[in-house]
């Protein structure tokens, strides 16, 4: 069993698989200019990651906006959380 620690949900996921667990981080999503917004300011005030990240997935500035980084900075989060339950 795989666990996602969805802190900006305020919840804790579990997976069958390692795959469900990456596929569950990856649709993931931020709306709204305010929640993005939101989240960048408390997980990337600089956007310092949040732009590398970006980056890295190709994007171009040209087709950045505030949900669009936030989004990926939180699915990276997400990805950094997937943990195998020990427990079983």
């Amino acid at each position: 069993m795989f666990i996602v620690d969805d802190q900006y949900n305020d919840e804790i996921v579990k997976f069958d698989t390692q795959d469900q667990a990456v596929q569950y981080c990856q649709d993931q999503e931020i709306i709204y200019y305010s929640r993005a917004i939101e989240y960048l300011a408390e997980n990337d005030a600089s956007l310092v990651d949040s732009l590398a990240l970006a980056h890295e997935h190709g994007c171009t500035i040209d087709n950045l906006n505030s949900e669009t980084l936030a989004t990926i900075l939180y699915q990276h989060n997400l990805m950094n959380t997937i943990e195998e339950d020990q427990t079983q």
